[in-house]
């Protein structure tokens, strides 16, 4: 393979003195491609180039719209006992557990490529988003939300990659609240408590600080490497003073207490990016020869007898030509909240009313594609630090640092900078003690850039996180009250994307629930630790908001409404719940419906959205689906794991809590 980095050229052409549309970040594109642009792995293709030909209906199926099947010719050997749709976070993980069991095959289908050397590098993720590697999906316009951004539409990304959005994101290992779990068990879903999930967070986890964290609530020896990065620069430090001075505790916040600051733990080892796929399967790959992986293999649908509604294969396109694999137990969809209600949509699974008018057969009416979650952020919030404390280099100190990081993989591209500092507040509007509904990101940024154009600076950002002079603190909501839907595209419903009807801030509670975020982090410029970074607020109204007085009520829900981001922790289309519940599309152990040998593992399956980022809960689902898989076919119940004696929560009065852990302003 060879990368493909994010094309800035195009929006450059608006403005050309911006920092990063200056040739330097030309070149630095050219000299990353150069030097990461290619895999470690070398793709696995059991058919070489051959193939089979399209039939003239893809919807031809027995039973379905007409055209039969007689179009394929099974090869030899494409029977599979399992079939894993999607090679993200949850499709790795189930790809190793299931070919644990020696006499089960496994194919995993993965529709991007295999993964690049260049999402290594843990300062280059803003340079991963919108390159070959993602999906680029965007929101449908709303009039609550996104208004600053072109058309109206908030990128959204998600891998298509090995590893999924693991392989992009910015590899934050955090579980949620514990409470987000208990819900979940008490909304009719047997299983899902945080007593009964904490051993499967524990089964993953290789935790490499592990006498700095609660150790009972920590595993070591597992696939995935936990732990915080080496190389921290005098900023972070002073910024996770900052929150401590503001009388917010240093917590382990994946040990059951949230409400606090810590330095983050990640999914790294030793300076270089964990994704899912160099955790679960590089150490598997070509050693169990009960594993087949495809790549490139675009998924089309889920072959289901529309009789039976029994789930028997899968019809995918690779190199231009249509296949088809059978499933001897089970398909396992885990594509991700976007792209798991389309497959299961195209495959007959779905709102009947919307099903019907694309022409496609229903085998099952079931709410897929409903109650779609996201944890909103914004833009706009700008801090500048004084020169003294930026972080801004020549161009050939980058050069000097790239070759270093190659090399050695230590040094400034080594972490993520000030991403480090990672806090969870509660405000007013958050009821409930001890649960946090605002978390607090700090991104980097280069001030001048943003001061002339937020929304071209934002996206034609690709420079390291290791460079700057100033920071974006991000208050993202974590209990989102607005539900959004995704929906088959009317024109091409087969090969073009999905429609995301993201409906973020459509409930008002959510926008002023982010304007008390806002208001909240201003408080950090009271610290002597900002102070002594030379921190200030760059205080010139963004442009959509130019029409009201910095600082109002009125400029803040502007700002939240226009400059609207997100932090990609998409959630909950395939609802998980009881049969009685009418947006349920699969019961407590993963299973669709009305349909056999099906099952749905991944963020999808979400009925609430936990309050953290979702990389570390969608591996722990993985790991739990691929014990209900084996219970289910080894007619026995599966050995658990150990189930850790629960760390206590100090009790506190409301009244201390908002002593202790509100910011006053």
């Amino acid at each position: 393979m060879s990368w493909i980095p994010p094309n800035i050229a195009e929006s450059c052409a608006v403005y050309t003195n911006l920092t990063s549309c200056q040739p330097p970040t030309f070149m630095f594109l050219q000299l990353i491609t150069q030097l990461f642009g290619q895999s470690l792995d070398s793709e696995y293709d059991i058919y070489g180039q051959s193939g089979y030909d399209f039939g003239s209906n893809i919807y031809g199926y027995p039973g379905g719209g007409g055209g039969g099947s007689d179009e394929y010719h099974q090869p030899r050997g494409r029977e599979y006992d399992f079939i894993v749709l999607g090679a993200g976070s949850a499709g790795c993980v189930l790809a190793n557990r299931l070919t644990e069991i020696p006499s089960w095959s496994v194919l995993l289908l993965e529709a991007g490529d295999e993964e690049p050397e260049v999402a290594d590098v843990p300062a280059f993720a803003p340079v991963l988003q919108q390159s070959s590697i993602d999906w680029g999906f965007s929101t449908q316009p709303d009039p609550n939300s996104c208004l600053a951004r072109q058309n109206g539409q908030c990128s959204w990304a998600r891998g298509k990659v090995m590893g999924g959005s693991s392989t992009i994101n910015y590899m934050i290992y955090i579980r949620g609240n514990p409470r987000d779990y208990d819900e979940w068990a008490e909304a009719g879903n047997p299983g899902w408590s945080w007593r009964e999930v904490l051993p499967y967070f524990m089964k993953s986890e290789d935790n490499h600080n592990i006498d700095t964290v609660e150790r009972q609530a920590h595993g070591v020896g597992g696939y995935l490497s936990v732990e915080r990065f080496q190389f921290q620069e005098n900023n972070v430090r002073s910024l996770f003073e900052a929150f401590q001075e503001l009388g917010l505790p240093v917590v382990d916040q994946n040990a059951g207490r949230q409400i606090g600051t810590m330095m983050l733990q990640t999914t790294t080892r030793s300076g270089r990016r964990e994704s899912a796929n160099l955790a679960f399967i590089r150490p598997i790959r070509r050693k169990r020869k009960n594993l087949t992986i495809e790549t490139k293999a675009y998924i089309i649908r889920v072959l289901i007898d529309p009789h039976t509604k029994v789930a028997y294969g899968v019809e995918y396109e690779k190199n231009g030509k249509l296949f088809q694999a059978r499933a001897r137990k089970e398909v396992l969809v885990t594509c991700g909240t976007i792209m798991t209600p389309k497959v299961l949509m195209l495959s007959g699974v779905g709102p009947a009313q919307h099903l019907q008018n694309l022409g496609i057969q229903v085998i099952k009416d079931l709410p897929v594609g409903y109650n779609l979650m996201d944890h909103p952020t914004i833009d706009g919030v700008m801090f500048q630090i004084s020169n003294e404390s930026a972080t801004l280099v020549e161009p050939e100190q980058i050069t000097r640092d790239v070759f270093y990081y190659r090399e050695e993989q230590a040094g400034p591209l080594s972490s993520t900078g000030p991403l480090q500092v990672n806090t969870f507040v509660q405000t007013k509007y958050e009821l409930e003690p001890g649960r946090p509904d605002i978390q607090y990101s700090i991104d980097t940024a280069n001030v001048v850039d943003y001061v002339t154009d937020l929304i071209l600076a934002s996206t034609t950002k690709v420079s390291p996180l290791s460079y700057y002079n100033g920071f974006i603190i991000r208050p993202i909501l974590l209990n989102p009250v607005s539900r959004g839907v995704i929906k088959l595209n009317s024109t091409d419903p087969i090969y073009g994307y999905p429609i995301i009807y993201a409906n973020t801030f459509n409930e008002q509670i959510d926008a002023l629930t982010m304007v008390e975020g806002i208001k909240q982090s201003l408080n950090l410029l009271k610290t002597r630790a900002m102070q002594r970074m030379g921190v200030s607020l760059i205080t010139t109204p963004v442009a959509a908001c130019d029409g009201y007085s910095f600082g109002t009520e009125d400029y803040w829900l502007c700002l939240v409404r226009s400059y609207t981001s997100t932090m990609y922790h998409y959630a909950g289309t395939c609802k998980m719940g009881p049969k009685h519940d009418p947006f349920a599309v699969v019961d407590p152990k993963l299973r669709v419906y009305g349909i056999k040998n099906l099952r749905v593992i991944d963020t999808s399956i979400m009925p609430r959205v936990t309050r953290g980022n979702t990389n570390a809960p969608t591996i722990m689902i993985a790991e739990k689906g691929a014990d209900f898989i084996k219970e289910t076919w080894l007619k026995k119940k599966f050995s658990l794991p150990k189930i850790p004696k629960i760390p206590q929560i100090p009790k506190m009065d409301f009244k201390q809590m908002i002593k202790t852990f509100f910011f006053n302003h």
